[in-house]
C-alpha cells in the first residue's frame, strides 16, 4: 500500500475528497518529489483533508497553496499552508496566485468542474509549472 493511500485510509485529520485511484496516480508520478524543496499549488480545497495529506506525504520541505472560491476556506491555513480565495476562472486573480508562487512543481485542479474555469486555470497556470513539474 502506498503512503498516500495509508494516510486515507487512516486518515483522523480533516475530510478527504478524493477516490482511492486518484491516490494511486498521485504516488506514482508524484513519489520522485518526497523531501525535496517542491511547491504544490491545488485547487479545490474543500475541507482541507487533502492539503494535510499532501503535507504529510512531502515533508517539511514544500509549500502548498491551496485554492478555493469559499471565504470559510481560508481558516484551514496552518504551518506549510497557505489558502488563497478566488474564483479559478479569473484571469486577475489567478495572476497574482502566479506573483506569490511563480514556478509550480505540482498543479492539481480538482476545483470547479466547470470546463470554462478549468481552461482558464491551464491557459493562465501551465506555463509556470517547472520543467520537471507535473
Amino acid at each position: 500500500m502506498n503512503d498516500y493511500l495509508q494516510y486515507f485510509r487512516n486518515n483522523k485529520g480533516r475530510l478527504i475528497h478524493k477516490c482511492e485511484d486518484n491516490l494511486h496516480v498521485y504516488d506514482r508520478h508524484f513519489s520522485k518529489y518526497r523531501g525535496k524543496p517542491i511547491s504544490i499549488m491545488e485547487i479545490g480545497v474543500s475541507h482541507g483533508g487533502s492539503l494535510q495529506m499532501h503535507k504529510d506525504y512531502f515533508g517539511k520541505r514544500c509549500r502548498i497553496i491551496g485554492v478555493d472560491i469559499d471565504p470559510r476556506c481560508k481558516d484551514l491555513e496552518e504551518e506549510q499552508i497557505e489558502i488563497m480565495i478566488g474564483d479559478q476562472g479569473d484571469k486577475d486573480f489567478l495572476q497574482s496566485l502566479i506573483a506569490m508562487m511563480p514556478i509550480i512543481d505540482i498543479l492539481i485542479d480538482d476545483g470547479g468542474h466547470v470546463p470554462f474555469q478549468q481552461i482558464v486555470s491551464f491557459e493562465e497556470l501551465f506555463p509556470h509549472i517547472s520543467d520537471q513539474g507535473i
